[in-house]
């Protein structure tokens, strides 16, 4: 049996930091220009290019579907962390587009007919609803009627007022991510548990680890032990994101997403 993805970073990361050069496996590279792009859980590909175009592909790098629907409004943000239902995220006009594993258009959600005016994010929820957070620092959840379901003032909550640039739930946690505070983590009541002073721009969370890219370094971070272990990166230069799933690394750059495969342990 092939060993977790954590299992293998554990292997890989027991220096203070080791090359990707020697520990990573290529696979693919995809020539593409864009700045946005996310994973779900098995390991499919979301990348946005730049005319409002969604694409998907599989784990090996196979084109498998394409979105480009979209009337107005640029992409800000994708959400495939469930991977039955993709969520897009249209700032300038508050709409969610809900959208299945085929990439067809289900529903449309509206911030601003629920009296949300510009929200700077959005994530899923295991319960089917819908996190979104307005830079009054209000923090809200929305149902599929849609309704929202409650609301909570961060200003209560936290010192400084929050500026996240991204949130993902988890574990029945939401994770936050401040430009300049870190990341902070809240209960499914939207109640402060903890904070991570880490400055990145998104994260993952696996078990226990928070995985994250400060350049030049993947980091894999204990939330339990809180020992960090990290990985650089190859041509780090000119990397715009990495995300890691099921022993893949994928790393979006200027002008490709290349693929590489972690060492498989038996």
């Amino acid at each position: 049996m092939k060993a977790s993805l954590l299992f293998i970073l554990g292997l890989l990361l027991t220096t203070a930091y080791v090359s990707a050069i020697d520990s990573l496996i290529f696979v693919k590279q995809i020539p593409i220009q864009s700045t946005q792009f996310t994973t779900d859980p098995v390991g499919n590909v979301y990348i946005v290019k730049g005319n409002n175009t969604l694409l998907k592909y599989n784990a090996k790098g196979d084109s498998i579907g394409f979105f480009n629907e979209i009337k107005k409004g640029k992409i800000t943000q994708v959400d495939a962390s469930n991977p039955l239902r993709i969520l897009i995220f249209l700032a300038d006009y508050g709409n969610v587009l809900m959208l299945d594993n085929l990439l067809t258009l289900k529903n449309t959600l509206k911030l601003n007919s629920l009296g949300i005016i510009n929200a700077t994010c959005i994530a899923n929820s295991a319960d089917g609803s819908i996190w979104a957070y307005d830079p009054s620092g209000m923090l809200m959840k929305i149902n599929n009627k849609p309704e929202i379901s409650f609301t909570i003032s961060l200003r209560n909550i936290v010192d400084q007022a929050l500026d996240p640039i991204y949130m993902i739930e988890q574990d029945r946690s939401l994770y936050l991510v401040d430009s300049t505070q870190g990341i902070k983590k809240f209960d499914q009541f939207g109640f402060l548990k903890t904070s991570f002073p880490f400055l990145t721009k998104e994260i993952q969370y696996f078990n226990s680890y928070l995985v994250y890219y400060i350049p030049p370094y993947l980091v894999s971070y204990n939330t339990q032990s809180l020992q960090e272990l990290k990985l650089m990166l190859p041509q780090h230069e000119d990397i715009v994101k990495v995300r890691v799933e099921r022993n893949i690394v994928y790393i979006l750059r200027k002008e490709s997403l290349d693929i590489y495969s972690l060492p498989s342990v038996e």
